[in-house]
């Protein structure tokens, strides 16, 4: 008998169909954000402004910002730039003013009038000082300088520092002051003010 011989396996014909490809579908990408620009924001003047001036000089006297009060330093001179004498060491003999001569007490206190007039324009008193700074051409004038300065600051005194320096004017001090008065409180006091009532014509007020 004839030996079984094994079957073949059958071989795969090419003409066999294939299986259709899976189609990559491209993902689709993230759209891309717009960025768009904001328009600057304009600056809110009612929260910065200056009062006062001084002729020739680009200062104001004093400057709110927010809820407080910057008053530029102030002492009892003038200054005439044209006719200002130095000496040697370029300091300041005259300032061309020629202001009588005065103590250091009664500069102290023109001074700090001079403030409070500043600050009367931005709606405050010395009375909302916080913090002062007081600069002296001689440290040795310091005890008549403290005593006028006390005549202006009785209670919740303001933070004080005091400086030795070289004037470019001719005067013995100057002062400079920050005040705090929030706004709320300005506007209340305007319109308290607003609201009184006028007498009327032909009464007396």
């Amino acid at each position: 008998m004839k030996a079984a011989t094994p079957k073949r396996k059958a071989l795969k014909s090419n003409s066999a169909k294939k299986k259709p490809a899976k189609r990559k579908t491209p993902r689709s990408k993230p759209a891309k954000r717009k960025m768009t620009k904001r328009p600057a924001a304009k600056a809110d003047t009612a929260l910065r402004q200056g009062f006062g001036s001084e002729p020739g000089f680009p200062i104001s006297l004093a400057m709110r910002a927010g809820d407080f009060v910057f008053a530029s330093a102030q002492g009892d001179h003038e200054f005439d730039p044209a006719n200002v004498v130095y000496d040697e060491r370029g300091l300041v003999v005259s300032d061309g003013s020629n202001m009588p001569p005065r103590s250091v007490a009664e500069e102290t206190r023109a001074s700090l009038r001079s403030i409070e007039t500043s600050l009367k324009e931005a709606g405050c008193t010395l009375g909302d000082v916080v913090d002062t700074s007081v600069w002296l051409r001689d440290a040795r004038d310091f005890p008549e300088v403290n005593v006028a300065y006390a005549e202006f600051f009785k209670r919740n005194c303001p933070t004080r520092s005091v400086f030795r320096v070289d004037f470019m004017f001719d005067c013995r001090v100057e002062i400079k002051v920050i005040a705090y008065k929030p706004l709320t409180s300005v506007a209340t006091g305007r319109a308290k003010a607003g609201s009184r009532k006028l007498p009327r014509s032909g009464r007396r007020a």
